[in-house]
């Protein structure tokens, strides 16, 4: 059985996140020991090149995996959807989510919510029957970890998804579909890169590209996980999404 190791980057300027320091990038892998030094070089110059700006602070962590402990999971469907300005967007989210349990107020509220943070680190969880959040640290929300693509089946998607993969947005589809194996009714997520303006959209197994989902040139950004807190035990959830190592496709 092969040995993993989980590597994970976070990178900020003006200091750790923790201590108020703008949000730089981040990177998630699941990786062999082989693999390891190529992966954190990859990490570092991603890090210290971005078009955020070049981070003064990077925490890199390495923990090794158990090959019993990985899932494996499929990935969600690509939509690709037209939305020419993000003053449509409340319209086009209403659009997709119209046989959803989320009511409208609730959903709309956090969508202005999410183009406008600049303080949660991670995702806020709402419950759909209170709209209550249901992590416990406010400021630094959940954080989706351990999940990867697995290599083969990624070679495989990427050539059938010819027009519609390249890295970034095959990272996005990873976390999404993880939060989605996780029992997660809907997710909604927008980019704080002032020069990415395109967000998405999960719901019923459906990963849902929304351009134009925030206004150009905007620093701000976040995500929300919707849930039925009726059905779902919190603490599994949450622990689920940042602590068990998923593999996205293949098997085990």
């Amino acid at each position: 059985m092969k040995k993993w190791y989980s590597v994970r980057m976070r990178s900020s300027k003006g200091g750790s996140h923790e201590n108020g320091g703008q949000h730089i990038s981040g990177a998630e892998r699941l990786v062999t020991p082989v693999e390891l030094e190529t992966t954190t070089t990859e990490m570092i110059r991603r890090a210290t090149m971005h078009t955020r700006g070049e981070a003064d602070f990077i925490s890199l962590k390495i923990e090794s995996i158990q090959p019993s402990e990985i899932q494996y999971i499929l990935p969600l469907c690509v939509k690709e959807i037209i939305n020419e300005s993000h003053h449509t967007t409340k319209k086009v989210l209403q659009e997709q989510l119209v046989s959803s349990p989320i009511p409208q107020e609730l959903l709309f509220s956090l969508y202005d919510w999410i183009i406008q943070d600049n303080v949660t680190r991670g995702a806020a969880v709402i419950d759909i029957n209170s709209g209550k959040r249901m992590d416990p640290m406010i400021d630094r929300g959940v954080r989706v970890s351990h999940f990867d693509w697995d290599k083969e089946f990624k070679d495989k998607w990427s050539t059938e998804k010819l027009g519609v993969y390249n890295e970034r947005r095959a990272e996005a589809i990873a976390l999404a579909s993880k939060v989605a194996a996780a029992g997660t009714i809907c997710e909604i997520c927008c980019s704080d890169d002032p020069e990415y303006t395109t967000g998405y959209l999960t719901y019923q197994h459906n990963f849902i590209r929304i351009p134009n989902m925030k206004q150009k040139n905007s620093p701000y950004g976040g995500r929300v996980f919707f849930v039925d807190a009726k059905k779902l035990d919190i603490d599994e959830y949450i622990h689920y999404l940042e602590t068990t190592p998923v593999f996205i496709g293949g098997i085990s």
